[in-house]
């Protein structure tokens, strides 16, 4: 833990271990419904107990953790309704940006840029680097769209999204040329100045990732994830 303690130049260490708590739930290390000790951890990080707590509290604040008054604290278990939910506030603010883009033909760069890491990625890319691919292209949609309070909602579900996949990707997830398929045709409909396109591609895009979220929540399966 002497590398996460080592930034505390650059922030503070609640925040620090906040970021490797996250980090280490979403790669696994961490499995969902585990029961997080508070002592153990404390002495992992050589740190206080209320420094530990305060972390827990963010953490939990961004649904990534569930405390439980007289239990402690775990790793949060996302069932389908709460997957449902998620992707029907992520699908209405990522159409809302999608639609307001495309009405003023204006490209975001960053999601330009997203789209062209995504095609340096490759069928052997891990994983989580095709997931955080993803998410980069409709952060940078939803950012680039201007509306300040959409970006803070979305960036606030932003960890559910990460933590759902995290979770259940046991099996293939899309694979690169699935993601700039659908990257590039949100873009083409952005810079047509087709909303209505713009909000179909998009509503596609996240209808078909709900569905697969949500059965695979309820059932393990075999199929390969659609992109989103």
């Amino acid at each position: 833990m002497a590398t996460v303690l080592r930034r505390l130049g650059t922030v503070s260490t609640v925040q620090a271990l906040e970021e490797d708590l996250e980090r280490r739930t979403l790669d696994g290390e961490f499995q969902p419904g585990e029961h997080l000790r508070e002592i153990e951890l404390a002495r992992q990080y050589d740190v206080g107990r209320n420094t530990l707590r305060a972390a827990f509290d963010g953490l939990a604040h961004r649904g990534l953790l569930i405390k439980s008054r007289n239990r402690g604290v775990f790793v949060r278990v996302l069932t389908g309704r709460d997957l449902a939910e998620v992707y029907e506030l992520r699908a209405a603010i990522e159409i809302q940006a999608g639609r307001s883009l495309a009405a003023r033909r204006s490209v975001p760069e960053a999601a330009r840029r997203a789209l062209e890491a995504e095609g340096r990625l490759t069928r052997g890319s891990a994983r989580r680097d095709l997931v955080e691919a993803d998410l980069a292209f409709h952060r940078a949609i939803v950012e680039g769209a201007g509306n300040s309070r959409l970006a803070a909602v979305h960036r606030d579900i932003a960890a559910e999204i990460l933590l759902s996949l995290a979770q259940l990707m046991e099996t293939e997830y899309a694979t690169v040329e699935d993601l700039t398929a659908e990257h590039t045709e949100v873009l083409r409909a952005i810079e047509g100045g087709r909303p209505s396109s713009a909000e179909a591609t998009i509503r596609r895009h996240l209808e078909a990732a709900t569905a697969w979220l949500v059965t695979r929540a309820g059932r393990p399966g075999d199929a390969p994830r659609p992109p989103g």
